[in-house]
């Protein structure tokens, strides 16, 4: 018996209940095509929307158009099936995608040109061959529960996609905010999450594998996603350029978080974990504050002036650098290394080298302090070097340095 002829399909069809609904009547209040954007809307038997996206070029890029792209908490099909019918997740048994004409896309780019940020409240699927997600709005992205299924990579941006011989080239990025609230947000079960915005607001949890934040007005590659800054435009700079309250926690395995913009900070209030690498935070200039943040290999931290809240560990190497000041308030520590570099260092708290994960200790801990001017009021140790370098001033009244 072959399940795969034409009778078959006919009856999982009728079974399933799919709709067989012409694209051109089909409408929904928070979805619309722009027009010669090359995708048609449809809907699932049960009523989720489907988007049957634009047939790719040579390069697989699906170049899809929209002036309003919302999520419902019913969710979004992204149709990229070739067969004649398809099964999903969240709309069972669907009709194949005809625009393809027999080619599935291997990104599919969702370019919103209206002027309203789009709000997403539930999950994106991809419909047949798993593809890079894109949802590229200038006007922002907002995420209250959202999540996709079938991708390996997906990609919010608020600046313009650029696509130069029929391939996406970069991001080009002059405003726009992306926001993580409400239910958040879970990729865990996607290989890839960047988010490439002009700043962000993390107010609910955000789940990933490896997470990419980058921040500013910038030109951003697609493919790599390598920065360039764009010359300051005299316009309105956000007042930080990721800010997470104590409810905005980032939890995954590598973590990177990048800031471009001159006099622009970062504050995470909410944890940071990256149980699988590093968590990696460069900002061109502007204040980090860190709370409570744990990485299984490197923790490394640039900025202009950087203060450390609460509690953070790096299960190999801990390096904090700052042009100005760097200043640790509770407990920093790692299992081989940590290293503070600034103009001025100040430690009100704990530092300690050969710290391991389960709160034992090693023997191969260094601990390196070195600034213009170095200030313990705390505890630094280090298990095996210790070494303190003040080139200006070096103060250790009512602090404590302990090393081999």
């Amino acid at each position: 018996m072959d399940v795969r002829s034409p009778f078959f399909q006919t009856i999982a069809l009728i079974l399933s209940g799919v709709l067989f609904l012409n694209p051109l009547v089909v409408t929904a209040a928070d979805l619309a095509v722009a027009t010669g954007g090359g995708a048609t809307l449809t809907q699932a038997g049960n009523g989720v929307p489907v988007v049957n996206i634009a047939k790719p070029n040579g390069n697989g890029l699906s170049h899809n158009k929209f002036s309003e792209l919302n999520v419902g908490q019913q969710g979004l099909i992204l149709n990229n099936a070739t067969s004649a019918t398809q099964s999903t997740q969240l709309g069972g048994i669907i009709l194949g995608n005809a625009n393809l004409q027999g080619q599935a896309a291997g990104l599919i780019l969702n370019e919103v040109t209206g002027g309203n940020p789009s709000q997403l409240k539930g999950y994106t699927e991809v419909a047949g061959k798993s593809a890079h997600v894109i949802v590229a709005n200038p006007h922002g992205i907002r995420c209250d529960g959202c999540g996709f299924l079938n991708t390996p990579r997906v990609t919010f941006s608020t600046g313009k996609p650029v696509v130069e011989n029929g391939r996406l080239d970069r991001f080009s990025v002059d405003g726009g905010e992306i926001v993580i609230e409400g239910a958040g947000l879970n990729a865990s079960n996607i290989d890839q999450f960047d988010l490439i915005t002009r700043s962000a607001r993390l107010n609910a949890e955000l789940h990933a594998q490896q997470l990419n934040v980058i921040t500013g007005r910038n030109e951003v590659k697609a493919s790599d996603l390598r920065v360039t800054a764009k010359a300051d435009d005299g316009s309105d700079k956000p007042a930080l350029a990721i800010d997470s309250s104590a409810l905005g926690g980032m939890y995954a395995g590598a973590i990177r978080l990048v800031g471009t913009e001159a006099g622009v900070g970062v504050k995470l209030a909410g944890d940071m974990a990256a149980s699988g690498g590093d968590i990696h935070i460069d900002l061109a200039s502007g204040q980090l504050t860190l709370a409570r943040a744990a990485a299984s290999r490197d923790l490394h931290l640039e900025a202009e002036k950087i203060e450390l809240t609460d509690t953070a560990y790096a299960g190999r190497t801990a390096s904090v650098e700052a042009e100005g000041e760097v200043v640790n308030r509770k407990s920093l520590a790692a299992g081989e290394t940590v290293s503070l570099d600034g103009a001025q260092v100040t430690n009100q708290g704990v530092i300690e080298a050969g710290v391991n994960p389960d709160n034992t200790r090693n023997a191969q801990g260094d601990v390196s302090l070195s600034g213009q001017s170095v200030r313990n009021s705390g505890t630094v140790i280090a298990s095996r070097q210790l070494t303190v370098t003040g080139t200006q001033t070096l103060d250790n009244q009512g602090g404590t340095l302990s090393g081999q």
